[in-house]
């Protein structure tokens, strides 16, 4: 890891972790700043992944209308290529229900690595699975589906939601096989790295001590435990 941590860094942490950090570090309600359960890491062998929020929505159950709107695909991929890097694509996808059709393949994945774009999180589906992951290319989705279908983007750079969690552009994302959360642009990258160093050593100390230690007490998981609370006292596990 560098002298000053900065956003790549947070990739060596998984994603429960550095929501426990920010807890510690009161920068969200407990609830509100992660996906929820309909949102799977299709590729977990892959790890973490954090980038800057590139957003947009899709449809493609039915063929487009005349006159309807749609985003070109080199106005899609010259909105991405201008964000700042590590981008992540958060797409919405707006057929109910959603995934009808798919964006997200091996094409996409090549295209949008080479944009500087590490990952997709989708409400809708994503395919070519083998391919994607010798990419590298990170799938955060609902399901898998065969085809594309009629997809096309109807908006980019605007606010999307996903999995509950709504996302602007230029949010920071941490997702990993656990979900996605929102770092807030408040928090700085060091100051977090810090506290995530801190809250893993105190949680492998509760850890340790509970499958190792030969003078195992209840008396000494609470003093160990105690290491593991809020300033509001809350335990955080």
């Amino acid at each position: 890891m560098s002298a000053k941590p900065d956003v790549r860094d947070l990739k060596r942490y998984r994603t429960p972790i550095v929501s426990d950090a920010l807890e510690r570090l009161g920068a969200r309600k407990r609830t509100l700043a992660y996906t929820d359960a309909s949102i799977r890491s299709i590729l977990s062998a892959l790890g973490s992944f954090v980038g800057y929020a590139c957003t947009g929505k899709i449809m493609a159950e039915t063929p487009m209308e005349p006159e309807a709107r749609s985003v070109a695909w080199p106005e899609v991929w010259r909105y991405v290529q201008a964000q700042p890097k590590p981008s992540l694509m958060v797409c919405q996808d707006l057929d109910q229900p959603a995934g009808k059709g798919c964006a997200w393949g091996d094409v996409s994945a090549s295209t949008f690595t080479r944009l500087g774009c590490v990952a997709v999180v989708t409400n809708g589906a994503v395919r070519d699975i083998r391919q994607v992951e010798e990419i590298g290319f990170g799938l955060f989705a609902s399901s898998t589906v065969v085809g594309h279908a009629h997809v096309r983007f109807v908006e980019i750079g605007t606010s999307v939601k996903i999995g509950g969690l709504v996302v602007k552009p230029g949010d920071l994302i941490h997702a990993d096989e656990h979900g996605a959360l929102i770092i807030p642009p408040d928090i700085a990258i060091p100051d977090l790295v810090r506290v995530i160093e801190l809250h893993m050593a105190a949680e492998r100390s509760v850890i340790d001590y509970a499958l190792k230690a030969p003078d195992f007490s209840i008396e000494g998981l609470v003093r160990r435990m105690d290491e593991l609370r809020d300033d509001d006292g809350t335990r955080i596990r």
